[in-house]
């Protein structure tokens, strides 16, 4: 039971921060942009990336569509860890590595509500 709890909020947790990312990509947040320029992206790939973020954040709600938000979540933070080590900065790389871990988690755990939504 308290496993359910964990995998329940580990699910809402991941889902809740790659929707704020994705749309403080969107929006233009001072923080993401600087980041992400410092990264060689341009504000229309800045755009896009929040796009794709927003859109894998919001499948892995669904139960039917949460091993493909997941997979594209995943993709994503391996983007980033790349192009930071690419950039010779491994602290931010490192800095990424949980959040692909709790993905690859939420994964192997498989959609906590399915008893529920899918019956």
């Amino acid at each position: 039971m308290i496993l359910k709890i964990i995998h329940s909020g580990l699910l809402l947790f991941v889902a809740f921060m790659g929707i704020k990312q994705g749309y403080s990509m969107i929006s233009g947040s001072l923080e993401i942009v600087k980041m992400l320029e410092g990264l060689s992206f341009s504000k229309t790939e800045i755009l896009l990336f929040g796009i794709v973020t927003l859109i894998g954040a919001i499948l892995i709600i669904h139960p039917k569509s949460f091993f493909m938000g997941n997979l594209i979540m995943g993709a994503t933070i391996v983007l980033l860890i790349f192009l930071q080590i690419q950039n010779q900065n491994i602290k931010g790389a490192i800095i990424e590595i949980p959040f692909l871990l709790m993905n690859i988690i939420l994964v192997y755990w498989k959609y906590p509500f399915s008893k529920f939504l899918l019956n």
